[in-house]
Order: structure tokens, then C-alpha cells, then sequence
């Protein structure tokens, strides 16, 4: 491999389908018990061979979505120590391009993170089992290991004790709006007002809904919502214009800020997506995404010579869905 070649992956958006508080641990860590569910939306990631050390650089489709590429960025802080863990300097160079929506709920970061991983592994010769990426993952956050599994999980614990599930194919659209939500904030605010009693040991045993309304929303749940919205009040007001303009069932990802609408045919998410559009006037940004099973493959690719790295992106709700080509695998 020169050092013009690496390695690259899709690092994928999630969404949370079902979230539910039910404890809280000494540590004061949440106890959660969630329904993870991967999308096309995703980030670029590529790595290759560079001189001792490991330099990151980060680009964007939109500066809104650019992230520092400093020691606290989570690839960087992957790749150190998988390269601790297995006893190597290290020896990186990175290229992240961003499509993500960050401080969304989304799982931009932690997908990076877990890319990184898998990456560095294949780059060293796989010198790292399953078992000890899992454990570097738990580390890095309590999201990443969903992301070294994909398709759809049941996270458990503080979401990192998963077990698969199935879900139906869905497409969906995402509302992100123009600022994100503290999540430490919202995990505050939701347990200053908790007042449920003893929590609870389990959800239904749920597999999401299977239905024929053209909205699929019935057993779509986040304890968060009401938390996120008295932390930030703007978004209870878009939600409310949301579900105005006909956009019913929406639902929040994560601890916010981006909320979803989730349906069984790409012509009802166009439709929605349509009805949604003027609210783009606020700076809300309308995505489609649709439903990804399993997880990608770890692809050889030339060094990215522009934004993107070469990778097809997914289109906006506003250019009529993402191409299909966008998925790998």
C-alpha cells in the first residue's frame, strides 16, 4: 500500500426509534433502554499511512458541520489508543468529511469513532479481536459500540449492552434545526422532573411497528422530548409547526436536536418533506435517509483529493431523496 492509499468507510447516522430512561446508575450515569437504528446518512472516513503521530484533516459539506481536528476529536482519540492497545506507535493520517449533523443526537462523533477503529485495525493487520475493539468502543462512549455492529440494535445499560433487533425498512425525514441540544442539559432537566417512582426493569419487547398508515409512528418513544424541549423551547415551537403542516408522529433522536418522521414509502416521505420545506426559511435543514441493515465493508480507496474524498453524498429532502449509489456495500 503507498502511501497515496488507505482505507475508507461510511461512517453512519443513527437514529433512536425507542429510548426510555428507566434508572440511573452511583456514577450518575443514565440507565437506558433504546432501539439504535442506522441510516444512509453518513460521514467519510479515510486513513491511511503518514509519518509518526496522527494528523487529521476535516472537511465539510457546509461549514455548520465542521468539527475541530484537535486531540479531543474522537478519531484521533480512537486511533491512539487502539494504537496503545496493540502496542505500536502511531503512525495516521486521517481524512474525516462531514455530512453529519453534530449536538443532533444523530451519533455523527461516536460513528466516526468507530470507523477509526475498524480502520486502524485492518491498517495494522488486524492485530485487535472483536472483543477488544468492543472494549476500546465502550470507552470512547456509550454510543460507539452500536457503531462497530450497525443495522438495528437494542442498547441496554448505558446503551452499550446490545442485542440485535429487527425492524422493517423505513425512509424517513429528518428535521434538524439550526442549533443542538446540550445532552448533559437534557439528562438534567429530565431528572430534576422525573417523578415515575421506581424505574422500570424493561420496555415491551417491541421490534417496531409494522403497520399500513403511510406515517409509521405507534411505538416510537423518547423520554427526552419533554427534558429537550424545556431545555430548548424553540424546538417544542418546531415540532408544534411540524405537525401543523401535517408532519404527524414526529419524534426525536438521541437527546436532540434533530427530529424524524419515519414512514414505509419513499413517495409519503417525499410528500412530507415537500409540506415541511418552508420551514428550510428558518435554517432548518430537511434530510431524507433511509433504513441500512448490517455493516459496511472496509474498502481500499486512493487519498481523498477534495471535499467528500471522491465518495457520492446523499442529496437533501430539497433535491428529491439520496441516489441509491450512495450506500456501500
Amino acid at each position: 500500500m503507498t502511501t497515496d492509499e488507505g482505507l475508507w468507510l461510511p461512517a453512519r447516522a443513527k437514529l433512536n426509534l425507542v429510548l426510555r430512561v428507566v434508572g440511573r446508575r452511583a456514577d450518575g450515569y443514565h440507565l437506558l433502554e433504546t432501539l439504535f437504528h442506522a441510516i444512509d446518512l453518513h460521514d467519510d472516513v479515510w486513513l491511511g499511512r503518514g509519518a509518526p503521530g496522527i494528523r487529521l484533516q476535516v472537511t465539510a459539506d457546509d461549514e455548520r458541520l465542521a468539527v475541530p481536528a484537535g486531540d479531543d476529536n474522537l478519531v484521533v482519540r480512537a486511533l491512539r489508543q487502539l494504537a496503545a492497545a496493540v502496542g505500536v506507535e502511531p503512525a495516521f493520517a486521517v481524512r474525516l468529511h462531514k455530512r453529519i449533523p453534530h449536538g443532533a443526537g444523530l451519533g455523527g462523533g461516536s460513528s466516526d469513532a468507530a470507523a477509526a477503529l475498524r480502520l486502524g485495525r485492518e491498517l495494522l493487520g488486524a492485530p485487535a479481536g472483536a472483543a477488544d475493539l468492543a472494549r476500546l468502543a465502550a470507552g470512547l462512549g456509550a454510543d460507539v459500540p452500536f457503531f462497530l455492529r450497525g443495522g438495528s440494535q437494542w442498547g441496554r445499560g448505558i446503551g452499550d449492552e446490545l442485542a440485535a433487533a429487527h425492524v422493517a425498512p423505513r425512509h424517513f425525514v429528518l428535521v434538524v434545526p439550526p442549533f443542538g441540544c446540550p445532552t448533559a442539559e437534557v439528562y438534567k432537566n429530565h431528572a430534576a422532573h422525573w417523578q415515575s417512582g421506581r424505574p422500570q426493569v424493561s420496555v415491551p419487547s417491541v421490534t417496531g411497528p409494522d403497520t399500513r398508515d403511510s406515517a409509521v409512528h405507534a411505538g416510537f418513544c423518547n423520554d427526552l422530548e419533554a427534558a429537550a424541549e424545556r431545555v430548548r423551547p424553540e424546538l417544542a415551537a418546531l415540532r408544534a409547526e411540524i405537525e401543523r403542516r401535517g408532519g404527524h408522529g414526529v419524534r426525536m433522536t438521541g437527546s436532540g436536536s434533530a427530529l424524524f418522521l419515519a414512514f414505509e414509502e419513499a413517495g409519503a416521505a417525499a410528500a412530507c418533506a415537500a409540506r415541511l420545506r418552508p420551514l428550510t426559511a428558518q435554517g432548518v435543514r430537511l434530510l431524507h435517509a433511509r433504513s441500512v441493515d448490517g455493516l459496511d465493508p472496509v474498502r481500499r480507496a486512493p487519498a481523498p483529493s477534495g471535499p467528500g474524498g471522491g465518495q457520492r453524498r446523499p442529496t437533501t429532502a430539497d433535491d428529491g431523496g439520496p441516489d441509491r449509489s450512495d450506500r456501500a456495500g
